[in-house]
C-alpha cells in the first residue's frame, strides 16, 4: 500500500490544531509529574543542601527517605493511569475527527475512553516490563563479560549494547499501532500487539520513516521553547563562590525560575504530544482502510 506522508503529517496538523482539547488530555500526565516531582526531590539525600533549616536536616532521616519513596509508590500507580487516560483519549478523538466529528468534547471523550483504559494501560506495562527486561539482560551480560575477562572483554561488547536503540525504535513503533488498534478496531492487547507488529512488518520503511520524521521535527521545535528557558539552570554551578556557597540572589531567582520552567516544559511537551498520538492514530488507518472507505468507530463506543 502506498503510505501517502504528505497527507498524514497534513491531517495530523489539522486534528491537532483544531482541537485543542486534545492538548489537555496530554498535559495531565505533566500535572501527575509536577504533584510526584517534590516528593522525588524530598527522597533523594543529595536535595538536602537546598532545603532551609531544619527541613535541610530532616531529609537526611530515614523515615523522612523512606516516606517520601512510599508516596512515590502509592502515586505511580494513579500517575500510570493518567497516562494511559491520555493517550486513549487523544488517539479516540483523532479516530473521531477522521469519522467526521467536527467539535471534540473533553467530557465525552473522557466517558468514551473509560473501556479501553485497562487494556491501554496493560499494553504500556507490557511493554515497559518486556523494555526492562532487555535493559537488565544487557546489563548482566556486561557484567558478567567484564567479571571473566577482567574488563577487557568489555571494549568487544560495548557495539552490542547499541542494539537497545533499534530494539526500542522497533518496540516504540508496534507499541504506538497497538494502541491505535485497541481504540479504532476494539482489539484486545494480544490482538492488537499482532495487528502492530505485522503493520509493521509489511510498511517497516515508511513507518520508520514516520518516526523519524515525528520525533526530530517535534524534538527540535520542543528544544526551541525549553533550551533558552534551560540556560538559568545550566549556569547555577557557575554562582557558586571559592567556599563553594552560592550567590543568594542569583539562587533564589533559579528558584523561582524551576517551577515555572517545569509548567512550561510539561505545556509544550502536551501540545507536541497531541500532533504526535494524532499522527500515529490517522497513519493506522490509512494502513488499515482503504483511501475512500469510512472510518467506524466499534458500535460499543460510537
Amino acid at each position: 500500500m502506498k503510505f501517502d506522508f504528505g497527507e498524514v503529517l497534513e491531517r495530523m496538523w489539522k486534528i491537532g490544531w483544531n482541537h485543542k482539547v486534545l492538548w489537555l488530555f496530554q498535559m495531565l500526565p505533566g500535572a501527575a509529574m509536577l504533584l510526584v516531582f517534590p516528593l522525588f526531590f524530598l527522597a533523594n539525600p543529595a536535595s538536602a543542601m537546598f532545603l532551609p533549616e531544619p527541613y535541610n536536616q530532616w531529609a537526611n532521616e530515614p523515615w523522612m527517605v523512606g516516606l517520601s519513596v512510599g508516596m512515590m509508590f502509592l502515586l505511580f500507580i494513579p500517575s500510570m493511569f493518567v497516562g494511559a487516560f491520555a493517550q486513549a483519549a487523544t488517539t479516540l478523538g483523532a479516530i473521531k475527527v477522521e469519522k467526521g466529528a467536527e467539535r471534540l468534547s473533553f467530557r465525552e471523550l473522557s466517558r468514551e475512553s473509560m473501556p479501553f483504559l485497562l487494556r491501554v494501560m496493560g499494553l504500556y506495562l507490557l511493554f515497559g516490563a518486556l523494555w526492562f527486561l532487555v535493559i537488565m539482560v544487557f546489563m548482566l551480560l556486561m557484567m558478567g563479560v567484564a567479571f571473566v575477562t577482567m574488563g577487557i572483554g568489555m571494549l568487544c561488547i560495548m557495539p552490542f549494547f547499541f542494539l537497545i536503540y533499534p530494539i526500542a525504535f522497533v518496540g516504540y513503533l508496534a507499541l504506538e499501532l497497538a494502541q491505535a488498534g485497541i481504540i479504532a478496531d476494539n482489539l484486545g492487547m494480544k490482538d492488537s500487539i499482532t495487528r502492530g507488529w505485522q503493520l509493521f512488518r509489511s510498511n517497516a520503511l515508511a513507518l520508520s520513516v514516520l518516526m523519524f520524521i515525528l520525533y526530530f521535527g517535534l524534538t527540535t521545535l520542543s528544544s526551541l521553547f525549553i533550551f533558552p528557558m534551560m540556560l538559568p539552570m545550566m549556569s547555577l554551578p557557575f554562582s557558586m563562590d571559592s567556599s563553594g556557597n552560592f550567590n543568594e540572589t542569583f539562587f533564589t531567582f533559579i528558584m523561582v525560575l524551576f517551577p515555572i520552567l517545569m509548567v512550561v516544559m510539561f505545556v509544550v511537551q502536551g501540545i507536541l504530544m497531541a500532533f504526535f498520538q494524532s499522527a500515529w492514530a490517522v497513519a493506522y488507518l490509512r494502513l488499515t482502510r482503504a483511501a475512500d472507505a469510512p472510518v467506524i468507530l466499534p458500535e460499543a463506543n460510537a
